[in-house]
């Protein structure tokens, strides 16, 4: 999926580069930029390059800070139950997971639920060069209560969490909260992630879930800022959204798909000043799985999937529309194949963005129906609800870079880190440019993709669902 562009030294004069200004919202016209030491040093340097650096002539392609995706889940294995001790493929599916994503030109990703000691051992793959893949930021699992959401999900045994983490943590006092959230701080958690949704994803009416106490809640937001951490709550319930704007969060996960919000709700939002990352391409592709059937039928999809995973995925695509006797409603319950939560969801996100909320890009991807490169599509979406090609990029790179705490991400700029993406096309006048990722950069170390574009998601099908 990639492959090493030899050269001699840690430093390497890009030629030709047309940059991609995503703070202008411009494309720069064709220059040199010099990258030396893992970071870029200058973007109109001279053409004839210092004696001691590699010259690599891009011929006019984009140079792009490479994207960031705000919300993964970058190790998972695409099962939809908690079912017994996952095989030894599974480790194998989380290295695809890893390279599918950066040939994406995806350099950085925030993951919201896995394992906080599975993840740290990845990102020493990562970093050792054993494994492709981008940075990853973590919250190393999900804090919330006995039977709340993630009801699909729970604490693994006490021996296997001090071996891999807990997918799920369920304090029942702001003290164990705040122990907890120094836990995993300690471990290398740059996020904390609350679980906080009354409305049960289970096919039954009048349902509902326990949620996580205020006070624990309150707990939790005082330890996390205390050590200087972000606090994002995953959502979907209207109700539940005019509770969380009275806690000090900073950002909601998804949105309100049970019903058009009301202007004052709007903002009570606005007003509190949390950020929301909409994932709209989960929510979408949970609404209209089924028209995913020919990608996963596809060539490709057997490069991003272990058989395993690959056979799992082929059987809940092929039953996404047939209600009878099928056992993941556990998992997605009435989002399932209801295209009608995804157009309240696309109208209530289009307010949202309208009244000046804060959006960032994320895709859930991992959560099953999501995929790694579908980032270019959910800047896509992110246009669809407003926003111009320039706005959905920064949501997916510079502003996203400032959101996660990276801040030397982000941007093609002197100084930053040289994880970098190269495009053909330019996406500030079409954003399938993006899809076209003919290089990857991390840390100054240029990777070639295998493919000159990214696979079709929805063969057959348009990747924006009328509304």
């Amino acid at each position: 999926m990639l492959t090493n562009v030899d050269f001699t030294s840690g430093k390497m004069l890009l030629r030709n580069a047309r940059t991609l200004d995503v703070a202008g919202g411009k494309l720069l016209d064709a220059s040199n930029v010099l990258i030396d030491g893992g970071k870029v040093v200058d973007i109109d340097a001279a053409s004839a390059p210092p004696s001691d650096a590699d010259v690599f002539d891009l011929g006019g392609l984009t140079l792009s800070p490479g994207l960031i995706d705000t919300h993964v889940h970058i190790l998972s294995p695409y099962l939809t139950e908690q079912k017994g001790v996952p095989g030894m493929w599974t480790f194998k599916q989380m290295d695809r997971n890893c390279e599918n994503t950066l040939a994406a030109g995806i350099v950085c990703v925030v993951d919201m639920l896995s394992p906080i000691k599975v993840l740290r051992r990845q990102r020493k793959k990562i970093s050792a060069g054993k494994v492709n893949g981008p940075d990853v930021m973590m919250s190393g699992g999900i804090f919330s209560c006995q039977g709340g959401y993630p009801e699909a999900i729970n604490p693994v045994p006490k021996a296997v969490g001090a071996l891999v983490g807990q997918p799920k943590y369920q304090p029942q006092s702001p003290d164990e909260a705040a122990k907890l959230v120094n836990y995993l701080h300690g471990l290398g958690a740059t996020v904390i992630k609350v679980g906080y949704t009354r409305l049960s994803r289970q096919l039954v009416d009048g349902r509902s879930l326990p949620a996580i106490s205020d006070e624990v809640l309150t707990g939790v937001c005082d330890a996390a800022h205390a050590l200087g951490l972000k606090v994002r709550v995953h959502h979907n319930w209207s109700e539940d959204m005019l509770h969380l704007v009275d806690f000090k969060i900073d950002a909601l996960e998804h949105g309100v798909y049970d019903r058009n919000l009301l202007d004052d709700e709007i903002m009570a939002l606005k007003n509190h000043g949390a950020s929301v990352i909409p994932t709209l391409t989960i929510n979408d592709s949970q609404g209209r799985f089924e028209e995913k059937l020919g990608f996963l039928r596809s060539e490709r999809a057997q490069e991003y999937f272990e058989p395993q995973a690959l056979e799992h995925l082929l059987w809940v695509c092929s039953t996404w529309t047939k209600f009878q006797g099928e056992s993941y409603d556990g998992s997605f319950g009435y989002t399932r194949a209801n295209r009608y939560c995804y157009e309240i969801e696309y109208r209530n996100t289009r307010k949202l963005f309208e009244a000046g909320v804060k959006l960032y890009a994320g895709t859930d991807c991992g959560a099953v129906v999501a995929y790694p490169g579908e980032l270019a599509d959910e800047i896509l979406r992110l246009t669809s609800i407003g926003m111009t090609n320039a706005q959905a990029l920064r949501a997916a790179t510079n502003e996203a870079a400032e959101f996660i705490g990276r801040p030397d991400l982000g941007e093609v700029a002197p100084g930053k880190t040289a994880h970098l993406a190269v495009f053909e096309g330019n996406p500030m006048e079409d954003l399938s440019a993006l899809r076209r990722v003919r290089y990857v950069m991390k840390s100054g170390r240029l990777m070639k993709t295998s493919h000159d574009e990214l696979p079709e998601f929805w063969q057959g099908f348009t990747v924006l669902a009328p509304n």
